[in-house]
């Protein structure tokens, strides 16, 4: 009996720590993630400029965090607010760039769209 609570506790405390554990992002690990450009490299103002349209994005979203939405409506407004990153990537960058970066941050950018509906954002 005593070996059956055991794993039941261990259980309950591994699932606890993994819904805490995505229940938070915080401004600094999503631009980290979003300003990652796995290898395609960008001069001085098109980096300024990528970073840029994310530090506007990371904003977006934690302003969209205090309007408390339903779980639809807050992921609508996080795919335009996504959307609107990548519009103004294209203009900043040109097409040609942004492509390349969107070929190779496509999936990752997917993922952490994903994680973003998922999770509730902390300052």
């Amino acid at each position: 009996m005593k070996k059956i609570i055991t794993k039941v506790f261990l259980i309950i405390a591994f699932l606890y720590s993994s819904i805490a554990f995505t229940q938070g992002i915080n401004k600094v690990s999503l631009l980290n993630e979003l300003n990652k450009t796995y290898g395609v490299t960008l001069n001085a103002d098109e980096q300024s400029n990528f970073e840029n349209a994310n530090n506007t994005l990371v904003s977006e979203l934690f302003a969209l965090e205090e309007k408390n939405l339903s779980k639809e409506n807050r992921d609508k407004q996080i795919d335009k607010l996504f959307d609107k990153r990548d519009k103004a990537l294209t203009s900043s960058l040109g097409i040609n760039k942004y492509s390349d970066i969107k070929s190779q941050t496509g999936s990752k950018t997917a993922e952490t769209v994903q994680k973003v509906k998922a999770s509730k954002m902390t300052p």
